[in-house]
């Protein structure tokens, strides 16, 4: 039995020795720092929601060596923020081949100050491709049963050999820890590369979830007793252009029914702008059309 323990005990001190080789510490906000991981040579993945500045980052590669880190472009959708550091030693993470599986062992590999930080947890649960409550969009949902150490934000999670599942991030859900999905931080860390943001599309009307009338749903023949209104409305963004008012009820775009938020949001990803959308609205009673080219969320600061 003490042999076993050995055993398995030696098999995750490897896997944390290999991922180790990837993983940095990220310095960019007070007290703990976070972790990252190195993407592809002079670039570093890390989690967005733990890069409390943008100027003055300071990296720890796994040689203990402190580089200076730019900024390349992040996404708080999916809470994934892209580093880039000139001279960094590390080797980029080995991937995972296929995909992770449920009741799957994992290990969060991370560090915190001049140590490497670990974990030991399950992948507890996966469902397919899912829109975050931040409108970014996650190729898989891999719910970890986990608990982040210091310094875990932005910490690799792997397999029992040290390879490559998703970036850890405990902001995406109240009640799990998830990992960014490989697919997902390949298809986000491409563009932010490229262009230093993620592109979406943008009506400038600020909504809210109503019940419809039974009357109006019936008068109309609606599928849905829930309605968006629209509580403020930029008359210089695509719906004030196309004749939104405060008070239209958004039933429908582009073919979609709106009932939360989230449908909207899932609706205007980068695809849509500059599209040219039928939205179906009440308005004082009756049922109107109109057609809203899909502009850009503007740049935030």
């Amino acid at each position: 039995m003490s042999n076993f323990f050995v055993s398995v005990s030696d098999q995750i001190a490897s896997a944390v020795d290999q991922a180790a080789r990837s993983v940095v510490g990220v310095h960019a906000r007070a007290r703990f720092n976070s972790s990252g991981v190195c993407w592809s040579a002079g670039v570093v993945v890390t989690a967005n929601h733990a890069l409390r500045q943008e100027d003055d980052i300071r990296v720890i590669a796994p040689d203990g060596s402190a580089l200076g880190a730019e900024l390349a472009g992040r996404d708080p959708g999916t809470d994934l923020a892209v580093l880039r550091v000139k001279d960094l030693k590390a080797a980029p993470a080995a991937r995972q081949e296929g995909q992770a599986k449920v009741g799957q062992a994992i290990l969060t590999v991370g560090r915190f100050k001049d140590s490497v930080s670990t974990a030991l947890g399950v992948v507890s649960s996966i469902s397919g491709a899912s829109q975050t409550w931040r409108g970014g969009q996650l190729d898989q949902v891999v719910r970890l049963d986990v608990a982040l150490p210091a310094g875990g934000a932005g910490s690799a999670v792997v397999d029992a050999s040290g390879k490559l599942i998703g970036i850890a991030t405990g902001v995406l859900s109240r009640v799990s820890v998830f990992a960014i999905p490989v697919a997902t931080v390949e298809r986000v860390s491409k563009t932010l590369l490229e262009h230093g943001r993620i592109p979406r599309g943008y009506l400038g009307v600020g909504l809210q979830p109503i019940p419809i009338p039974e009357h109006l749903k019936s008068k109309w023949k609606l599928a849905s007793e829930v309605g968006l209104m629209a509580v403020s409305v930029d008359p210089e963004a695509a719906a004030g252009k196309a004749g939104m008012t405060i008070g239209d009820i958004l039933v429908e775009i582009g073919g979609r029914a709106m009932e939360e938020t989230e449908d909207l949001q899932a609706v205007l990803d980068a695809g849509s702008i500059g599209k040219k959308l039928t939205a179906k609205i009440l308005r004082g009673g009756e049922a109107k059309e109109l057609e809203i080219t899909v502009g850009e969320r503007p740049r935030r600061g």
